[in-house]
C-alpha cells in the first residue's frame, strides 16, 4: 500500500542532470510505431518508459496477468534490478531509477550522483527494501519535488479554447495543438484538457496507432510558444502511469513497481530492442482501443 505521497512530475530538462546523469544520455521522443517513424529515434536505445491510462480493463487484465504468472512460472534473471513504488506520484521516477538501473554498465554518472549512490546501495536489497528506502533518500525526493515545481507546464495562449469549453477532456500536462501523429504530452500526470487539432499538419500517414511525447530536453524556450510554469497540487488525482521497458540478458523486461514482479515479454537484443519494446506498447494500446492517452520516450546515447 502506498503510504507516501510526491508531486506529480513532469520530466523537467534538467531532472537526469540533477541526478547526477552524464548527458551522454538522454529521453528523447518516440514519434510513432511504423518502421519510419523509428528510424527516427538515434540508436542505441538502453530503455522505453510508457505512459498509459490506468483504466477498468488494464486492471482486469493486471489481476489475470498476475494469477497466470504465479500459475505458471516465468524465468526472472536475478541480474535485473526492479523495486515495488509505495510512493503516490512517484511512477514517473521509479520508471526512470528502472531504466537507469538496469543499464548501469552503459549510463555515465557524475562524480557525486545522488541516483548513483542510491543504486550502490540499493542493489543488494529485495525489490520491498529499495521502496522503503527510496521513501527516506531525501536527495532523489528534493530532486523530484523541485523538478515538479520547475517543469509543470500549461498553455496560456489565447487561442486555445479554456478548459471549461474543452468537450474532449484528456489527460496531458500542456494544452497544445497536437496533429494525430504528434499527440504532445508532457511527462506530467495532472488532469488537465487535450486539445487536438482539427488539421493534420504532419505528411507522413501512420498505418498503426501513434506513440509520442514530448521531449525531456525543449529545443525552444516554453515561453516562446506560450508555456508558463505552475506549481501541482499533491492531492491531484491521476489515472496515468508509467513503467520501463528493459532488455536484460537477452530478454526484454517490463517492470511496473505496482506489480509484484518484472514481467518477462521473451527474447530481445541490443539490435532489436526499441521494436520488440513497441510490440509491447501495442499490446497495452490493442487492449483499450477507444483509448488515446498513450505515450513514450526512448533512453539514448547522445
Amino acid at each position: 500500500m502506498e503510504s507516501h505521497r510526491w508531486l506529480p512530475l513532469e520530466a523537467n530538462p534538467d531532472f537526469l542532470r540533477q541526478l547526477g546523469i552524464h548527458p551522454s544520455w538522454q529521453f528523447v521522443d518516440v514519434y510513432g510505431m511504423d518502421p519510419e517513424l523509428l528510424s527516427m529515434v538515434p540508436r542505441p536505445v538502453c530503455a522505453v518508459l510508457l505512459l498509459f491510462p490506468v483504466t477498468e480493463k488494464y486492471e482486469t487484465f493486471r489481476t489475470e496477468e498476475e494469477a497466470k504468472i504465479k500459475a505458471q512460472g516465468q524465468e526472472v534473471k536475478p541480474s535485473v534490478y526492479f523495486m515495488k513504488q509505495t510512493i503516490s506520484n512517484a511512477c514517473g521516477t521509479i520508471g526512470l531509477i528502472h531504466a537507469i538501473a538496469n543499464n548501469r554498465d552503459k549510463i555515465n554518472f557524475e562524480v557525486d550522483s545522488s541516483l548513483k549512490k542510491f543504486l550502490d546501495d540499493s542493489v543488494p536489497m529485495t525489490p520491498e527494501e529499495r521502496a522503503k528506502y527510496l521513501e527516506t533518500y531525501e536527495a532523489i525526493r528534493v530532486t523530484h519535488e523541485s523538478s515538479a515545481h520547475e517543469g509543470q507546464t500549461e498553455s496560456s495562449s489565447s487561442s486555445l479554447p479554456s478548459p471549461s469549453s474543452s468537450s474532449q477532456p484528456q489527460f496531458s500536462h500542456c494544452k497544445m495543438k497536437a496533429s494525430p501523429l504528434r499527440r504532445s504530452a508532457s511527462l506530467t500526470l495532472i488532469r488537465c484538457n487535450h486539445v487536438a487539432s482539427a488539421k493534420t499538419t504532419s505528411t507522413v500517414k501512420a498505418t498503426s496507432p501513434p506513440v509520442c511525447l514530448q521531449r525531456w530536453r525543449p529545443t525552444i524556450p516554453l515561453s516562446s510558444i506560450g508555456l508558463h510554469s505552475f506549481a501541482p497540487s499533491i492531492d491531484e488525482k491521476v489515472d496515468l502511469h508509467f513503467i520501463a521497458l528493459v532488455n536484460v540478458g537477452g530478454n526484454l523486461f517490463e517492470l511496473d513497481g505496482r506489480k509484484p514482479f518484472p514481467i518477462n515479454h521473451g527474447q530481445s537484443s541490443n539490435d532489436t530492442f526499441l521494436e520488440d519494446a513497441v510490440e509491447v506498447c501495442k499490446k497495452f494500446m490493442e487492449r483499450d482501443p477507444d483509448e488515446l492517452r498513450f505515450n513514450a520516450i526512448a533512453l539514448v546515447a547522445a
